[in-house]
């Protein structure tokens, strides 16, 4: 038969420097782990918006030769189904020229009230390879090389999306966030 030793009780000081001890190591673990998760939101703020940057240009440039391209389209007005057509495609490429210009000719309250979706990268891929896809139905050869840079750039902006979601979800799972935890 085994006997055991009691286990003495520790007295009220002994509890409050313990408490005072693991809350001290606590607040030092939880303060080292928001440096570490602020200095990676920060280095992933600075990729997107560098990207963001790159991927802005590319859709400039695609928003001046869709509106360009549409213009030309306009001068048959022989065919007034397709000059509705170029008209809108026209529209659209100026639209997105704008946007691109980093919203300082079309204030961002614009786009949140009448396209919202236009304000965010995903929103605006999606937008993109539409555009393109009407430059390409048109059948002449300027339209459908524009109408293919314009979904090439739209779905670079939608690739960009899953890859810096992905990311953004390793980096939290890494750094111990919940996964799927918005940044």
């Amino acid at each position: 038969t085994f006997e055991r030793e009691p286990v003495p009780m520790p007295n009220e000081e002994e509890d409050a420097v313990s408490d005072a001890l693991l809350g001290a190591i606590a607040k030092n673990v939880g303060d080292a782990a928001m440096k570490k998760a602020s200095k990676e939101a920060s280095k992933l703020g600075n990729q997107v918006k560098n990207m963001e940057r790159g991927l802005g240009c590319l859709g400039f440039i695609g928003g001046v030769l869709t509106a360009g391209a549409s213009f030309l389209g306009m001068m048959n007005i022989l065919n007034p189904l397709g000059f509705v057509v170029e008209a809108y495609t026209f529209l659209f490429g100026i639209a997105i020229a704008l946007i691109e210009m980093q919203n300082q000719c079309l204030p961002l309250s614009f786009l949140e009230r009448w396209a919202r979706f236009m304000t965010t990268l995903g929103g605006r891929g999606v937008f993109y390879v539409y555009v393109g896809s009407l430059s390409i139905a048109k059948s002449t050869f300027l339209s459908f090389a524009v109408g293919a840079y314009m979904m090439g750039v739209g779905c670079l902006y939608i690739i960009s999306v899953c890859r810096s979601s992905s990311v953004t979800e390793r980096e939290m799972t890494e750094s111990g966030g919940a996964k799927g935890t918005p940044v």
